[in-house]
């Protein structure tokens, strides 16, 4: 085959970027409107209740969480809905021990609608990480719904109340929503959530969840939504994450839900950047007015007469959210498969392609795709071990575009390279039909396994395969307007994929980059015939071209993301003291300690981390710190008793030194039955032990001031040790060798920031 002239060429590949480029640009929320009417969102009140509410981190038992708590309910008070607060003990066990428990103090507030039935509930959390002010995470939601409840309180009433749910500790296990699902006498009121969250600070609102059988919602959801960003394939990813938000006690409860939720800017995430200035007011305007637009909708509607139906969906610029059944997904994914066989047997007809060879097509795609996830996980694990400012983070940092254009550009470099190799030996036909009998594999497969997913392989491959069939009959198929038809074909891919691996970039993060990768790889492999007619076939530059692209904007990535005070690096720093061995350390997660870290724990002093604290991260370093005078954690023996062969240690805890969290782990030689945490009860297997190396405890937050009551019921007959940590959220500043550099911040997660006090009880084998 000859090639095209280059000026075709050329205008193909432009009008090729620039579709990618206007698919990705639309999910950029849109500029919120200069003033607001009474009856509409504004994104300057939402903004002015992220910056009250953000001012300090809100971890429950401190005074950033009390304040937040006051604010919430005054401004309620002053829009004239009634109030009240669910204080609680809640008890989560979800994640094993230790255990995550907290006085939790929900807020719940209701707006009266005009006919009683089922209630629409809007819910987000307002505690937050305690290293966090919060701003996005979750701040941005409780300011939704705020300016959502004024909003509301405007108009005329709904048909539907609607209860407004501030939930507690929803950081510690989500706790805060547990409580209510299965103690407040509202939620049997319920008769559909939304729930407001975010995992970033910027970037589209997404529905990223629902409850099952959620196809009369999404329609709804698809009227009223302005800009509806929305797949089936969302809730197939959230599920297989295993994260949760306060949407998942509610739909573990089989109460019908929506989860909305932004993710880009990850880098902010749990960290103290997580702040109003950096919380994107396009996205707080375009959750704010999501949220409104869905009350009055929900709100107008018989929630009791919803009917349950699985749905397969999807947005589509200028025409919104495309809804259909997911009973169609098996016979839609039959349409490519029939096309498949119409263009094999065309092409073996025509002397175009052999079946064998058709295999070999397949396997060219495979390989380039194995090769290229591979490529990415080996590229992004060497720039987090040699950039510092890639490997500070769990997922990106704070300017990830780049990065990510740059792995794009390697999954179609690779595949460039591999079809230029391949074409050498195989037809284009075969190339192109290996390929489509990879996608049609996938599209059979998530037909029948993940029908949420299956219209992103059915729908474009139907599209592909037509376009292929056309360009099979042409007399000159590497002719320019060979390359016009296939564009055209191409479109639905490009609608429809192109946004996935962008999605899941932001949702799993430049370290889990090959799946993401790997959908580029199968994207590249679908366009098999526009490559012909590009000239990738024919010659090395295509491919050397993308290689080099693929490495110039890498290296951008990395010049482009050093350490300042707007982007601080960092850092893992614990000040940790055993207080009956009066011994003290610096502590640290950070396998290669940051200057500022490594100023408290030099290399010369430096020794493996022996300071235990149990599922509060993994502890590499310690060096010797100057003991303080603090108060320890005071474990006061209420009773020792046995029972029925069962020995019973009671307890209180406090802290003296008035610190809101305690770390309490129990460890003994005798079967542990169980126990009691602030008057929650759990039980454990029979034959369970509690060992030095897995110790059985509890985590609680929100410690009052008196202390909380603990028990615990061991077989008698050996000796039971308890070791209970409080934890404060501050270094103690008189022993810094420097002060925090204004370049550095604390690392999200886990101990960073934090002062820990140690204090062990010992108990005989018998009371």
């Amino acid at each position: 085959m000859t090639m095209p002239p280059a000026a075709p060429r050329a205008a193909l590949v432009l009008a090729l970027l620039a579709i990618v480029a206007l698919r990705i640009a639309g999910f950029v929320p849109k500029d919120p409107p200069a003033s607001a009417a009474p009856q509409t969102f504004s994104v300057d009140r939402a903004a002015a209740h992220v910056a009250h509410l953000a001012a300090a981190p809100r971890p429950p038992g401190t005074p950033g969480h009390d304040a937040a708590r006051e604010l919430i309910r005054d401004e309620l008070t002053r829009l004239g809905i009634s109030v009240e607060v669910q204080r609680a003990t809640a008890l989560g066990t979800h994640w094993g021990v230790p255990y995550d428990a907290a006085r939790v103090e929900n807020l719940v507030a209701r707006l009266p609608g005009r006919e009683h039935g089922p209630a629409l509930a809007l819910v987000a959390h307002y505690d937050s990480v305690p290293n966090a002010p919060g701003a996005a995470d979750d701040a941005s939601g409780v300011a939704v719904l705020l300016e959502t409840a004024r909003a509301l309180r405007e108009g005329p009433a709904l048909r539907n109340d609607v209860i407004f749910l501030f939930t507690d500790a929803e950081e510690a296990g989500v706790l805060g929503g547990n409580v209510f699902v299965h103690e407040h006498p509202s939620f049997r009121d319920v008769g559909l959530v939304l729930n407001f969250d975010a995992r970033g600070t910027r970037g589209p609102v997404g529905l990223v969840e629902t409850s099952a059988g959620a196809g009369a919602l999404v329609r709804h959801f698809a009227d009223a939504a302005p800009d509806p960003v929305a797949s089936s394939l969302f809730p197939e990813v959230a599920r297989r994450l295993g994260h949760q938000t306060d949407f998942f006690p509610f739909r573990q409860a089989g109460v019908p839900g929506m989860n909305f939720a932004f993710a880009d800017g990850a880098a902010h995430y749990h960290a103290p950047v997580d702040d109003p200035a950096h919380l994107d007011r396009r996205t707080l305007a375009q959750a704010g007015t999501l949220a409104l637009a869905l009350a009055r909708r929900f709100g107008e509607i018989d929630l009791a007469t919803l009917p349950a139906e699985p749905v397969i969906y999807f947005d589509v610029p200028g025409l919104g959210l495309v809804v259909y059944g997911r009973a169609w997904a098996l016979p839609m994914a039959m349409i490519p498969a029939a096309l498949f066989v119409l263009a094999l047997l065309f092409a073996v007809r025509r002397g175009q392609a052999r079946p064998a060879r058709v295999l070999a097509g397949l396997g060219a795609l495979l390989a380039s795709l194995v090769v290229a996830a591979a490529l990415a996980i080996g590229i992004v694990a060497a720039l987090r071990a040699v950039a510092p400012a890639w490997g500070a983070f769990r997922g990106d940092p704070f300017d990830p575009g780049l990065a990510r254009v740059a792995l794009a550009l390697l999954g179609v470099a690779v595949y460039a390279a591999a079809y230029r190799f391949f074409r050498a030996r195989l037809s284009p036909f075969e190339l192109a039909l290996g390929a489509a009998s990879a996608w049609l594999l996938l599209a059979l497969a998530t037909a029948a396994l993940v029908p949420g997913a299956s219209f992103l392989f059915a729908l474009p491959l139907a599209a592909s395969l037509a376009g292929l069939l056309v360009w099979q009959r042409r007399p000159s198929p590497e002719s320019p307007p060979s390359g016009l038809w296939l564009l055209l074909s191409a479109l639905p891919a490009l609608v429809l994929v192109v946004p996935v691996p962008y999605l899941l970039l932001i949702a799993l993060g430049l370290p889990r980059a090959a799946p993401a990768v790997a959908i580029v790889v199968l994207l590249a492999g679908l366009f098999a015939p526009l490559l012909e007619v590009l000239g990738v076939g024919a010659s090395r530059k295509p491919a050397l071209g993308l290689a080099a692209a693929f490495m110039v904007t890498l290296g951008l990535a990395v010049a482009t993301n050093p350490f300042s005070p707007a982007r601080p690096r960092p850092a893992c720093l614990a000040y940790a003291l055993d207080a009956d061995r009066r011994e003290a350390v610096w502590t640290t997660t950070e396998e290669k300690p940051s200057p500022w870290t490594a100023l408290h724990i030099p290399e010369a002093t430096r020794r493996a981390a022996r300071f235990s604290l149990p599922d509060q991260g993994t502890l590499r370093h310690e060096a010797e710190a100057p003991p303080l005078d603090l108060s320890p954690p005071q474990l006061e023996s209420l009773g020792d008793t046995i029972h029925d062969g069962i020995r019973t240690l009671r307890f209180r805890i406090r802290s003296g030194r008035s610190a809101p969290f305690v770390l309490v782990s129990v460890t003994s030689e005798a079967p542990l039955r169980g126990g009691t945490i602030d008057g929650r009860r759990v039980d454990e297997p029979s034959g369970f032990r509690a060992t030095t190396a897995e110790p059985w405890g509890f985590t609680f937050q929100g410690l009052p001031a008196e202390g909380i009551e603990a028990s615990i019921d061991v077989a008698p007959g050996a000796p039971v040790s308890v070791r209970v940590v409080d934890r404060t959220y501050a270094l103690p500043e008189s022993l810094l060798r420097a002060p925090m550099p204004a370049d550095v911040m604390p690392m999200p997660f886990r101990v960073a920031g934090s002062t820990f006090v140690a204090a062990e009880r010992h108990f005989g084998p018998t009371p």
